[in-house]
């Protein structure tokens, strides 16, 4: 059997949160690092608005503004029908963060991935971890193209999403606060939008609706709702998901103009936090340790950030020096319970179907 590939680092996911681990790593250490992501992103992907003090992020990490061109969208107004039926309008160009870009998933991560490449990175893409042994090092045993290749790493960050692949294989405990789950309807609409470059958001009984133009003359309508309410409207049905949305409003006259659906997409976005470790070689970053409802807004802006401060923690734990590890993860629950508080807020606003059993759950804080 041939001898592993050693490496200091290794991220696993390179999503939003992996590419920014590894590239502060690279970037700003002298670490070897290694990034493992399994999928090539040929498919639709959510999480697609961001506020543009991103592009601060993206500076520290070195990423080139000019690399992202066709990869956003900058978005100059937000509308809501939120608390009433009535369009409320705010424009961006009054924020103190300036326009909210709306990204190519597709083509912002691959970028990012190509970034990090550039910058040093080890990266195996497509590449599915298949083993993964703890220990003094890790030791990984991925399938890439066919083959069996092993890795060693001193420490790992786990960037691997929603499946939390590091968090799961330690046992960790994770606090699931909702059920809730977004399905998205992308469109290609083969011509310039006819929607402005502005995000929509409009509630229901059920859940709210999110409408927003991407890159490429498409644009990508969401529901958020949870999983049972999704269940019971049957909303994965074609049919079902049209009606539902043509019967609102504001939503209702954009899709009476959109064509029939590139690709329907289902995606568990649970409200959840994970108890990290302030003394083992790993820790999570992004969705992996922490989720928020996007309602909040903290996406991939945090995610980024969240990746910077991981690869601080495996530089100084590598270092010997496990406090910036417990500041961390004491972090992550502080934030949380900050979300916590800002999601009632936002859910409170809206009093119309205080019976309905999507409200009726967030109308109070869950315990404990």
């Amino acid at each position: 059997m041939d001898a592993p590939l050693d490496y200091d680092v290794v991220v696993i996911g390179g999503g939003a949160a992996g590419t920014a681990a590894a590239l502060a790593l690279s970037r700003y250490t002298r670490l070897r690092v290694a990034l493992v992501e399994r999928r090539l992103f040929e498919d639709f992907r959510a999480g697609e608005s961001v506020s543009a003090s991103l592009l601060s992020l993206l500076d520290y990490l070195g990423v080139p503004r000019a690399a992202l061109a066709g990869a956003q969208l900058p978005t100059y107004s937000h509308a809501a029908a939120w608390g009433s039926g009535a369009l409320v309008m705010r424009e961006t160009i009054f924020s103190s963060q300036g326009n909210t870009l709306q990204l190519d998933r597709r083509r912002y991560d691959t970028i990012l991935l190509d970034q990090a490449a550039r910058a040093g990175v080890a990266l195996y893409r497509p590449a599915e971890v298949v083993q993964l042994a703890h220990g003094e090092a890790w030791r990984l045993q991925l399938l890439v193209g066919g083959k069996a290749l092993d890795l060693s790493a001193r420490y790992l960050v786990d960037c691997s999403g929603k499946s939390a692949l590091v968090v799961k294989k330690r046992g960790r405990p994770v606090h699931t606060e909702d059920g809730l789950v977004a399905l998205y309807g992308y469109y290609d609409l083969g011509a310039p939008t006819f929607l402005p470059q502005q995000t929509l958001v409009e509630t229901t009984e059920h859940g709210w609706y999110y409408v927003t133009p991407l890159p490429g003359d498409k644009v990508a309508v969401a529901f958020i709702t949870d999983t049972d309410i999704l269940k019971r409207l049957a909303l994965n049905e074609a049919d079902n998901w049209r009606a539902q949305g043509l019967a609102t409003p504001h939503v209702g006259r954009i899709m009476a103009r959109l064509p029939a659906p590139a690709a329907m997409r289902h995606y568990a976005i649970h409200s959840r936090v994970a108890s990290l470790p302030d003394s083992e070689n790993w820790t999570a970053a992004g969705d992996a340790a922490v989720c928020f409802d996007p309602i909040s807004s903290m996406g991939i802006g945090q995610a980024v950030s969240a990746g910077i401060h991981a690869a601080r923690v495996a530089e100084a734990t590598l270092l010997g020096d496990t406090s910036m590890a417990r500041q961390y993860n004491r972090s992550l629950f502080d934030n949380f319970e900050t979300y916590l508080h800002m999601r009632q807020g936002y859910y409170a606003a809206e009093q119309r179907w205080p019976d309905a059993p999507f409200w009726q759950r967030r109308s109070k804080r869950q315990t404990r």
